[in-house]
């Protein structure tokens, strides 16, 4: 994927001016990208895969080249956003692929608009117990650690980023996602707090879409996607070597042949 093979779009939505892309030709694939992050984690993949589909990167509102809302989005408004983009490309069914926080997001589209979701790829969509998911809404999230003028929190959240990075993922890796986070922190809202206001367990009873679960072998925040598979009748599960939170960053060809072989092409 070059400037030249990227269609690069933005359309007004209800919940501010959303940015996209689309490029390849074949079946419809939609990428929905982590909390604080941006469609930037999936361009490498979708080189790989744009001459098998058709790909469609989002910026969810409040991240990447899309402006923010007016007010913080509760998940379902998230997900509408999603579905205003399908709208504007033509998209009558398209697969989906949700990271971390997109996970939800995938699950949301799937069970309100089951006609629009073709088969589905969760990656780091695990299982945590209650008191699991207490400890991460009491947290500090990166953005939580105060400015200060000597920069000791632009070291405080590379520690961060560096520890859910794979231990063999390289620094000059690891700074694309800390670029990425460290814009975020300047926006207003930030989506994982409609993640832990959203019913999750209750959404995924109701989902019943063929699924492939990923997760990176060394990805701390993924939950237990073996727990999740044993969940789910329909669902295949595959574990990505060398591979950390930044999964699509850091093995983006391992990543494209799993995607491929569950899809098919």
């Amino acid at each position: 994927m070059t400037p030249e093979t990227i269609d690069r779009r933005y359309l007004k939505t209800p919940f501010g001016t959303v940015h996209y892309w689309v490029t390849g030709s074949g079946p419809f694939l939609t990428l929905i990208h982590q909390s604080a992050q941006s469609s930037e984690e999936y361009v490498a993949l979708a080189t790989l895969l744009t001459d098998s589909f058709r790909v469609v990167g989002i910026d969810l509102p409040g991240h990447g080249k899309s402006s923010d809302p007016n007010h913080e989005l509760a998940l379902e408004e998230l997900t509408d956003s999603i579905l205003a983009v399908l709208d504007d490309v033509g998209v009558q069914s398209t697969h989906v692929l949700g990271h971390h926080g997109g996970v939800s997001l995938s699950i949301d589209l799937s069970n309100r608009h089951p006609g629009r979701v073709d088969k589905v790829i969760m990656s780091g969509g695990g299982t945590r117990s209650p008191e699991q998911l207490e400890a991460l809404r009491n947290t500090p999230m990166t953005r939580d650690f105060p400015m200060d003028d000597s920069g000791d929190f632009l070291a405080q959240t590379w520690a961060v980023y560096r520890k859910m990075s794979a231990k063999k993922t390289p620094p000059e890796l690891t700074v694309k996602p800390f670029a990425v986070g460290l814009q975020a922190r300047l926006r207003p809202f930030d989506m994982h707090h409609a993640l832990y206001r959203w019913d999750g367990e209750k959404a995924r009873e109701m989902f019943s879409k063929e699924t492939l679960l990923i997760r990176g072998q060394e990805d701390l925040y993924s939950g237990d996607v073996a727990a999740r598979h044993k969940q789910m009748a329909n669902s295949t599960y595959v574990e990505i070597a060398d591979g950390g939170a930044w999964l699509f960053y850091e093995q983006p060809e391992a990543c494209a042949k799993v995607v491929r072989d569950f899809i098919g092409t």
